[in-house]
């Protein structure tokens, strides 16, 4: 039989973690899923932690290829009418899929994606949930997203992919992850979704985020500033630029305000480490965007200015 849900769980050398993961959606209410793990070339003890499991979840080992390709291969292998992607090193609580199947059963079929709110565990700094970092404020146990752009290019943008379910007919249409983005490629897939259907939303934070500081994962990259990590952001921006549903839904001005303000972090970081041609070649980029020399050299100079006085002010702070 066709499940209504397929759930994937891509993986890779998590596996201590990894059951808590798998009993998070064994535990579910809403039994009618496949669960489908994906081992992204894990070179930990992964197969055997999975072995008192095999009789209840599809099994796929691929060589290691990030998570891009791990979460492709998991819609690839899918079967059912909805696909929902959960971390390794995640859980959901025990009525996620039977409020998400709810809302959207109640909501209609202009709806193909539903997601929730998420709480994170394992960091101190992170108290707030998902949709309060956003500034969401739902008042009624699930309903629509309005404006769903202006939240996915905001700072904090509330819609996690562990949360998400997702019409897998829709994600084979869009292609799935893009496999050429290194990070923050659920952002790009959301994105993409929310200028094809609807999303509704459950208000109940029904993920629990493992965000412990000590533990490595993919978004580590994002606090390394590097031309790779530069090059990632510039080609999504590029790519959504070059959308023709990007002029209809009112996108294009803050998509191409964040671009900009992408290449002058392009072009300090150049400065910092003495590459005048390459920061030259960001100069021109934004050159291009409209700025003059004036306004470019006036924004690197404000930049600087602060990063020299925040420098000379750390030795007050210690000494107090």
């Amino acid at each position: 039989m066709t499940p209504t849900v397929s759930v994937v769980i891509p993986t890779y050398n998590r596996s201590a973690l990894l059951p808590n993961a798998i009993e998070s959606v064994l535990a579910q209410t809403f039994t009618d899923y496949e669960l489908i793990v994906i081992d992204d070339g894990s070179t930990d003890d992964t197969c055997e932690r999975l072995k008192p499991y095999m009789g209840r979840i599809r099994y796929f080992y691929q060589d290691n290829r990030g998570a891009s390709a791990a979460q492709n291969k998991g819609i690839e292998v899918a079967t059912g009418k909805w696909v929902a992607i959960l971390g390794s090193d995640d859980v959901w609580l025990f009525s996620k899929l039977e409020r998400q199947l709810k809302a959207l059963a109640t909501l209609g079929n202009d709806f193909a994606a539903c997601f929730t709110d998420c709480i994170y565990v394992g960091h101190p700094d992170l108290s707030l949930s998902a949709f309060e970092r956003a500034g969401l404020k739902p008042n009624s146990e699930f309903g629509q997203l309005h404006d769903p752009i202006k939240y996915i290019l905001g700072s904090y943008p509330p819609i996690c992919p562990q949360s998400l379910i997702v019409l897998r007919s829709l994600l084979k249409e869009l292609n799935g992850f893009d496999e050429a983005i290194g990070v923050s490629e659920d952002q790009d897939l959301i994105f993409r979704l929310a200028l094809k259907t609807k999303l509704c939303y459950v208000s109940a934070p029904l993920v629990r985020i493992d965000q412990t500081p000590s533990r490595s994962r993919l978004s580590d990259s994002l606090g390394r500033k590097n031309d790779q990590l530069y090059a990632w952001f510039e080609y999504r921006y590029r790519k959504w630029l070059g959308m023709s549903e990007v002029a209809d839904c009112g996108a294009r001005q803050t998509i191409e305000e964040q671009l900009c303000a992408l290449y002058y972090d392009w072009t300090t970081a150049k400065l910092r480490h003495l590459q005048v041609e390459g920061a030259c070649e960001k100069i021109n980029e934004i050159r291009r965007m409209g700025h003059s020399y004036p306004v470019i050299f006036s924004v690197l100079l404000s930049r600087a200015t602060r990063k020299l006085s925040r420098t000379l002010r750390r030795p007050e702070r210690h000494a107090s």
